[in-house]
């Protein structure tokens, strides 16, 4: 169950986002504080040069980021100075869950696949070893949790020890809980749904998803979203029974603030460029329309995820030649 803040008014979303005559008009809107990219901070050579593919705040000053090549980092304010933890491999690190500043779990891999477990803030990492890439993790209580990738695991002791669940696919992508029942699950472009904790997954209505292939879902209480590897957010408000497209640029990751804004982060490929640059993108008006802040290729090759300590600041980090960071304000 990663609980985030993030999507706290996604309910609002899919209510307006393909319900006729519920488009907010303009006025409405320019009445609202506009974010705006007024307020953007890179800061240089805060981390090694590198490719960052998550960041996860756990309070308001300290956070954990990972990388492609096995590394941790934390800070411990709010992002200015980082510490770098011996995580004791150099495996793919991809997806993090964290109950507090002290104990979390890393996954990553991806033909070899490894779970790193905390108790003391990072201090020291306990590992685990698979045959199997592992790409996504979440626990639903703090003895029991699932990892997908390759295979669908699942343990039932704290991460101590883990065990295979076949459900008969090739592969597992993201997965996420609503609570200690209800949770989603991707296979391809699959979408699986648990009701008693994961002992059963039965597919949703593909009619949903379509040949998408989801990424990343998002949930907080009773609101969850899917991010597709395309242009298509999935929103649902009820736990899978109604569904609501948002259509934002292709993203890596998003937070919304409001039924009406969000800022999200991805990656821009000019037509005749030889580089990609990293993308911000903000929306005042709900999705229907996207505005677009790019990086040069020396700061970010791509911006991979978000995180806010707060609804008034935030941290982005992604495929950096310099080590930045980006932070904002709103």
């Amino acid at each position: 169950m990663k609980t985030s803040k993030r999507f706290l008014i996604l309910l609002f979303i899919s209510i307006i986002v393909g319900i006729e005559g519920c488009d907010k008009n303009d006025d409405e809107v320019k009445s609202e504080k506009r974010i705006t990219f007024d307020n953007i901070e890179v800061l240089y050579n805060v981390l090694p040069s590198g490719n960052y593919t998550a960041i996860h705040f756990t309070s308001q000053n300290t956070a954990y980021t990972i990388t492609n090549n096995g590394r941790i980092f934390k800070t411990e304010d709010g992002g200015n100075s980082w510490i770098w933890q011996d995580s004791g491999t150099e495996l793919y690190l991809s997806d993090m869950f964290f109950w507090d500043d002290l104990n979390g779990y890393v996954v990553g891999g991806q033909s070899d696949g490894i779970i790193l477990k905390t108790t003391d803030g990072g201090k020291t990492w306990f590992s685990i070893h698979f045959q199997e890439g592992l790409s996504s993790i979440c626990f639903i209580n703090e003895t029991t949790g699932f990892v997908s990738g390759r295979k669908l695991f699942q343990t039932k002791d704290g991460g101590k020890t883990w065990n295979e669940i076949d459900l008969g696919y090739f592969a597992y992508g993201n997965l996420n809980f609503f609570d200690e029942n209800t949770g989603f699950l991707t296979a391809g472009n699959i979408l699986l749904k648990t009701i008693d904790g994961g002992t059963n997954w039965l597919a949703v209505n593909n009619n949903i998803i379509g040949n998408h292939s989801i990424k990343k879902i998002l949930i907080f209480d009773n609101i969850a979203c899917l991010l597709s590897n395309g242009t298509t957010i999935f929103t649902t408000p009820d736990k899978g029974t109604t569904w609501y497209n948002i259509d934002p640029p292709i993203l890596n990751s998003v937070y919304f603030f409001n039924e009406w804004q969000a800022v999200g982060v991805g990656q821009h490929w000019y037509e005749l460029g030889y580089f990609p640059n990293g993308m911000l993108c903000i929306t005042n008006d709900g999705g229907k329309h996207w505005e677009e802040k790019y990086f040069p290729a020396d700061e970010f090759l791509s911006i991979n995820d978000i995180d806010f300590p707060n609804d008034a600041t935030a941290l982005v980090i992604g495929n950096s030649p310099q080590g930045c960071i980006i932070k904002l304000n709103f």
